[in-house]
């Protein structure tokens, strides 16, 4: 049995003046976590020209793609995949827009800000098996935004692939499982690592304050960040592991998100 090692994670923008989380004092820490737990494939957020140059220089052994470019203005942020090419062997790639104008750089349904997806079919290597990865960020403030953008994932994944491609599914999707959101991909056939993993619920924002960080809505998850999957033509999923990465070096973290490793291999 050949595990696939996949990762979801929202860097936070390089831009940001975090002190002392800034990006040049916590980029060093940021690309220890990726080589420490050897994703072989990521989905990353907010990721900024200045994450962009780090990872070519510190992680020249994976490929990308950024696709879409959002936010509201510049410096523009991607929904960035990330696969190493020995496990993983690129078919074709795009993305788009979460609005009413998918192909066009906009936003719809009160979203805050511009929001994409960027989606990579690959070949499993040594294996030869297709699947489809989708990488997302949804909007932090609009729900309404949150549920429309995912039903047009949804949509989008179906005419990808549909049921004939395994799927993975990652990103930061600003809401709690269980809510309106999370039930669309439910409905959709994906199941979620993190619970199938049999994990207790957990914390993956936390502001860069770590295990001292406490949600304001007393009993809330905030386990934001996701990675789904779902089985198709032939071949399905088994989930191996799934484990919240809390690696850090107080005051700095790697994010102000934890990033989730789900280990995973794709079985007849």
């Amino acid at each position: 049995m050949t595990s696939l090692r996949v990762m979801t994670f929202n860097v936070r923008g390089s831009q940001h003046p975090d002190s002392p989380n800034a990006w040049k004092q916590r980029a060093a820490l940021n690309v220890e976590v990726v080589r420490r737990y050897a994703p072989d494939l990521i989905g990353l957020q907010e990721f900024q020209e200045g994450n962009l140059a780090t990872y070519d220089s510190e992680l020249p052994g994976y490929r990308h793609v950024l696709g879409p470019p959002y936010e509201n203005r510049e410096p523009y942020a991607h929904n960035a995949v990330y696969w190493n090419p020995g496990r993983l062997e690129l078919r074709e790639s795009g993305g788009f827009w979460l609005s009413e104008t998918p192909r066009e750089r906009s936003r719809s349904w009160k979203s805050s800000h511009v929001r994409s997806a960027t989606w990579a079919r690959f070949r499993l290597l040594p294996e030869g098996t297709d699947l489809l990865h989708l990488n997302t960020h949804l909007d932090h403030l609009s729900g309404r935004a949150r549920v429309e953008g995912s039903r047009l994932i949804a949509r989008t994944l179906e005419e990808l692939g549909g049921r004939s491609l395994p799927m993975l599914l990652t990103g930061d999707f600003n809401c709690d499982p269980g809510s309106r959101t999370y039930r669309i991909y439910e409905d959709a056939g994906f199941a979620d690592a993190h619970r199938v993993a049999g994990n207790p619920p957990a914390t993956t924002f936390h502001r860069f304050r770590g295990a001292e960080f406490k949600s304001k809505v007393p009993g809330r998850e905030t386990r934001l960040d996701w990675v789904l999957l779902r089985g198709g033509g032939e071949r399905s999923w088994t989930v191996l592991s799934c484990t919240t990465v809390r690696d850090s070096d107080p005051p700095r973290y790697p994010s102000d998100h934890y990033p989730v490793l789900a280990r995973l291999s794709l079985e007849a």
